[in-house]
């Protein structure tokens, strides 16, 4: 298998075990400890722990998570990801937005970088006026 296949099927299991079972652990499995994310937190988080908090924090609003990929782009050390998001807000407050029940679908899309089979950075967008339009935040 090539690495770039490698690496698609590394986040392949992130996606399913970790984002939509709540599988939390496999977040060690592929990614770096050193680990930064953009976009989930202002200018950039580092570690690992932060992306399990990031993780944990979505299930905990949305207990039946759904992400679904759908399209990928592999290149180099990248593999970007285009994906819709699914959910019902029946958990803990998200942004401080109480849950309701509502259900939504936004689109996103992750740009990871690879170093040795390891996510060691990952650029992470969402459309979060739509998502704060689906949860009744905007009244």
């Amino acid at each position: 298998m090539s690495k770039l296949l490698e690496n698609k099927a590394v986040l392949e299991r992130y996606y399913e075990e970790c984002l939509n079972k709540g599988n939390l652990d496999v977040i060690y499995e592929g990614a770096d400890d050193g680990h930064i994310s953009h976009g989930t937190a202002p200018n950039g988080q580092e570690g690992v722990e932060h992306l399990k908090e990031w993780v944990r924090l979505q299930r905990a609003s949305f207990p039946d998570l759904h992400v679904t990929v759908d399209d990928w782009i592999l290149e180099d050390d990248k593999v970007v990801s285009r994906f819709t998001a699914r959910g019902t807000h029946t958990g803990e407050p998200y942004e401080g937005v109480p849950a309701i029940g509502r259900e939504f679908a936004v689109s996103g899309i992750v740009i990871d970088a690879f170093d040795d089979g390891k996510i060691v950075e990952s650029w992470f967008s969402l459309d979060g006026l739509e998502l704060a339009k689906q949860l009744g935040a905007l009244g």
